[in-house]
């Protein structure tokens, strides 16, 4: 549902929009960035430089840990460990955790309350949600401890560019900045507390590219960040105008939230000059997958463990759907969790540590395209906070009409549509039709991947 705040948000003069995105940001700031951040990251650069046999090591103490706390004080894994028999203290090496039964994503949706710690006092439970890669959230009760880690895996890798917390950068991510009824520039609004400029996914027409372009065409973004099939939207224009960064050019851009197609990674490294790294992670907080600037996906140990439920397997390789398991949140541990995406994974070259991962498919959406020619991604948003709500796809044929099927969990009644209506005309406008249809099930595609978004005026390209 759009809510107050932001409706009251939308309402506000661009200058008030800026300190409310200054006072949001500086309480994120304080929560995501404290002193648990900075030791946490601090110790993953240290262990980038560490030998194989210690990085190893490491990962296999905080596997225990995670492993013998969950079994100690949380009544989903208590219960298990009792009825299979299991001897927590047995689990000492990531090849062990195929003594426990992985753990399904209904499974959370359903029992989230026996998956959180007993241990972790309510004062020290956030709470989350997935982003809704099945077209529904979860909900999710993480610790500070938790996103110190997954902001310290994120940062460790910018790193690596030589990128530091604290310069000025370039955001795409989903959140609505600026009101969609909003027609002429500037379509982003700068985050002094965090040093982004946060650019509006939502008005991305052919009529505004130019405006977009044009502002980081200036100089002062270090570096780019967030869904690569909004980066590769800009740099399509960049290229097509022929319009040349120079100095303004990012140093690196990061990708993650989506996956990042090759004909996306050529696209954008031609417009930009910047080398491109990508993250695989989720909202559960349980997995971390980086690119390094060799190209290769690692797996961040300090973080995860990552097995393949395998399907298909060869000499040093094995591919299948990623079994997560989180080492840093024990509010809510997942062991050998379904993420529902797919991946080859490799064994460690020479002797390293870190699990090399290949080919990591799933969140490949295509974009809606509205009557006024806009391209709207990550449209599973809209569905985020749904309530009764099991899946939802949306399927477009013309840019003027969209058809949204619905999969409820009970009754789906005309209050629960206008939430959904409502939510997809705040990113849509109201110039496009939208026709809802209740069905039991979403056919999911060969691969067995779900889509969000399928769309023939608006689809990736998908190799």
């Amino acid at each position: 549902m759009i809510s107050k705040l932001q409706r009251l948000y939308d309402a506000l003069p661009p200058a008030a929009q800026g300190l409310a995105i200054r006072l949001a940001s500086w309480r994120i700031q304080r929560q995501r960035f404290g002193a648990e951040f900075h030791a946490a990251l601090r110790e993953f650069e240290r262990l980038d430089g560490a030998s194989p046999d210690e990085v190893r090591a490491d990962q296999e103490r905080r596997l225990q840990e995670a492993v013998q706390d969950a079994a100690r004080h949380v009544p989903y894994y208590r219960e298990l460990f009792r009825r299979e028999g299991i001897d927590p203290s047995s689990i000492r090496r990531v090849e062990d955790l195929v003594q426990i039964p992985p753990l399904a994503r209904e499974t959370l949706r359903t029992q989230p309350e026996a998956l959180i710690s007993e241990a972790v006092p309510k004062r020290e439970q956030l709470e989350g949600r997935t982003s809704g890669s099945t077209g529904t959230a979860l909900r999710l009760v993480h610790t500070r401890e938790a996103l110190a880690a997954e902001y310290a895996a994120a940062w460790r890798q910018r790193g690596r560019y030589g990128l530091h917390l604290g310069d000025r950068f370039a955001a795409f991510g989903g959140r609505a900045v600026v009101p969609l009824s909003q027609t002429q520039p500037p379509f982003w609004r700068f985050d002094p507390v965090r040093q982004r400029t946060l650019y509006s996914l939502y008005h991305m027409s052919p009529e505004n590219l130019d405006a977009y372009c044009a502002d980081l065409a200036k100089p002062g973004h270090r570096f780019w960040q967030g869904y690569p099939s909004s980066i590769a939207w800009i740099a399509s224009h960049l290229l097509e105008k022929q319009i040349d960064l120079g100095d303004a050019g990012p140093t690196a851009i990061f990708t993650s939230s989506e996956s990042l197609l090759d004909s996306q990674r050529q696209r954008i490294s031609l417009a930009t000059g910047a080398p491109i790294a990508d993250r695989y992670a989720n909202s559960e907080l349980c997995v971390s997958i980086s690119e390094h600037p060799d190209g290769a996906y690692r797996v961040d140990t300090e973080v995860c463990a990552v097995e393949i439920d395998a399907r298909e397997s060869g000499d040093g390789w094995v591919r299948g759907e990623i079994l997560a398991t989180g080492f840093a949140n024990r509010a809510m541990p997942l062991i050998r969790y379904r993420t529902g995406d797919i991946a080859t994974l490799r064994d460690a070259v020479g002797g390293a540590a870190r699990p090399v991962v290949e080919a990591i498919d799933g969140r490949i959406e295509d974009y809606v395209v509205t009557p006024d020619g806009r391209r709207v991604g990550r449209m599973d948003h809209a569905f985020k906070d749904t309530p009764g709500l099991r899946e939802a796809q949306i399927l477009q044929h013309d840019r003027d009409s969209i058809r949204v099927l619905l999969v409820p969990i009970e009754s789906f009644g005309k209050q629960a549509r206008a939430v959904v209506e409502a939510e997809l005309r705040s990113r849509l406008g109201h110039r496009i039709a939208i026709e809802f249809e209740i069905v039991e099930k979403i056919p999911r595609l060969p691969n067995g991947k779900f889509r969000a978004v399928i769309s023939e005026v608006g689809k990736i390209d998908v190799p």
